[in-house]
């Protein structure tokens, strides 16, 4: 059996119940710096380039508050299919990446406190924010896509259809799950972020 994936000293989450998976129907999540390699690799792209032309999009990514300033920052997130769905699930609502999905899919779930979602997003949203600082690799992906206009869909819009549809499961948590899933607007609420 293989070792859990763990990035930033998080454990990589396992959950695939339906409030799980909706996020991945409305709002996928974004990538950190490292996952680029690594999904690149799993889908067989020697390229990097190559791979997030085919397959991201550049989101407004998350809104923080650090040192009393609102801070942007852009992130990379997947393609999305013609309903919406991430690029990545597949039919049977499975991942196709799963060994390799984005950080901002693999290492959250509905489930999570909203102090253990804050704390594990800033640690990815850190990582991407340094990426930015150097002009790393991700920061330029995410510049070239933008200038391609290969952009996310609305997050005001997937927020309220993911709103919708978690109302729909008559799930408790539906302020929860989209605090720590809506990492496109300001993000998972108002001063945390992912995506």
């Amino acid at each position: 059996m293989p070792a859990t994936r763990t990035t930033f000293g998080f454990p990589h989450t396992e959950c695939a119940c339906d409030e799980c998976v909706l996020n991945c129907r409305f709002i996928p999540g974004y990538l950190i710096p490292s996952d680029l390699a690594a999904i690149a690799a799993e889908r067989g792209y020697e390229n990097v380039l190559a791979f997030a032309l085919e397959n991201l999009l550049a989101s407004p990514g998350a809104t923080v508050m650090a040192a009393g300033e609102v801070l942007q920052i852009p992130t990379l997130v997947p393609q999305r299919q013609a309903d919406g769905a991430c690029r990545f699930l597949m039919a049977d609502n499975r991942c196709a990446i799963h060994t390799v999905s984005p950080y901002g899919c693999s290492h959250f779930d509905v489930h999570q406190s909203n102090a253990e979602a804050d704390e594990r997003s800033l640690a990815g949203l850190a990582a991407i924010a340094r990426e930015w600082k150097a002009g790393g690799l991700y920061a330029r992906l995410w510049t070239i896509l933008h200038a391609m206009k290969r952009e996310a869909p609305s997050p005001l819009e997937n927020k309220a259809r993911l709103k919708k549809a978690l109302f729909n499961l008559g799930t408790k948590q539906l302020d929860h799950s989209v605090a720590k899933n809506d990492y496109d607007t300001p993000p998972y609420g108002e001063q945390r972020g992912t995506n």
